[in-house]
């Protein structure tokens, strides 16, 4: 059986789901093994030479998360590289060289990387099934999960409840280190460390998350909100735009953009995201249901579709390391 590895920095939050969720997604094609690294081993050559090493070598498929480390170069076996646009360095660009094809995410990603290399298919993706039936949305509260990120708009949000202090309540989730001193009396603000099972619950009861993102290379913590049926209110950018539509959920215009990285970040307009936010308030909740179960039906199928794309397609790409090996 060929060996299939994936090679990611381990970080604790996207990256190490993105490669959970490949690991589980080609689970019985063949031996899956994660290979992580540091971007700066590549300077220390004994550290450089471990790590190789450990590779497997002719009969291989390296699938590589986001970013192409300096080490990769001669490399055996067929390479895939799985790009977060807003993440990849215009710098790094001349280590596509290195890289057999590039399986893009959002077809954003498809459309940034074909400037770059000469293979490059759309393979689309998914995230972790969040939804637990027992419980039903409310849709007069508020959710925004920041995490560690910076780039999930939570200051307009907070902004917009402090001028709001009738809205109902906004329950923002975010790492300490990120949290403002104080929040507005109607925001719930949790800093602390959320057992998995008590943020599930808190993602399936809120009926209405908030994601004006900036940037996402897929964008998990959307998904995960309409695989709960839940409203999503994100940026009228690519990819999130990808993601929600008016169809199941709520896009907000942006008001201007800047570069980052190879993509780019998407600035809302804080005055239409407080005009979507009136209008979800005012809303009735049957036409928020429907709204979020819209989002659930688009979640299953964008899991199955994806589920059966990435196995071909790396089934195809393990039919090209196979007669490496044999010619090795």
């Amino acid at each position: 059986m060929t060996q299939i590895y994936v090679v990611a920095r381990k970080n604790g939050v996207g990256i190490d789901r993105d490669v959970h969720l490949i690991q589980s997604t080609l689970r019985g094609l063949g031996d899956i093994d994660w290979k992580s690294f540091r971007e700066n081993n590549s300077l220390v050559p004994n550290l450089r030479h471990r790590w190789m090493s450990s590779l497997p070598q002719p009969a291989s498929l390296a699938l590589i998360a986001e970013r192409i480390p300096r080490q990769i170069r001669g490399l055996s076996g067929v390479s895939a590289l799985i790009p977060n646009q807003e993440r990849f360095p215009r710098r790094h660009l001349g280590r596509l060289r290195n890289i057999d094809h590039v399986l893009c995410k959002t077809r954003h990603a498809e459309e940034v990387f074909r400037r770059h290399a000469s293979s490059v298919q759309y393979i689309g993706f998914t995230s972790e099934d969040r939804l637990l039936g027992e419980i039903t949305p409310e849709f007069d509260c508020f959710f925004h999960l920041a995490g560690k990120s910076t780039l999930k708009g939570t200051q307009t949000l907070l902004e917009l409840w402090r001028r709001h202090p009738q809205w109902p309540q906004l329950t923002v989730v975010q790492a300490a280190d990120n949290a403002p001193p104080s929040v507005p009396a109607n925001v719930r603000l949790i800093t602390n460390y959320l057992p998995d099972d008590e943020l599930q619950r808190m993602q399936n009861r809120h009926g209405i998350h908030l994601c004006p993102s900036l940037s996402e290379g897929w964008g998990h913590y959307i998904a995960e909100a309409m695989s709960c049926r839940a409203v999503v209110v994100t940026t009228d950018g690519p990819p999130m735009n990808e993601l929600v539509t008016s169809e199941r959920g709520v896009v907000v215009p942006w008001q201007q953009s800047s570069p980052r990285h190879l993509g780019t970040n998407w600035h809302v307009d804080p005055h239409a995201l407080e005009a979507s936010i009136e209008k979800l308030i005012a809303a009735p909740p049957s036409t928020l249901a429907q709204l979020g179960a819209n989002a659930r039906g688009w979640f299953e199928n964008n899991d199955a579709a994806f589920n059966s794309r990435f196995r071909e397609r790396v089934g195809e790409l393990l039919d090209q390391a196979h007669p490496m090996a044999v010619n090795h």
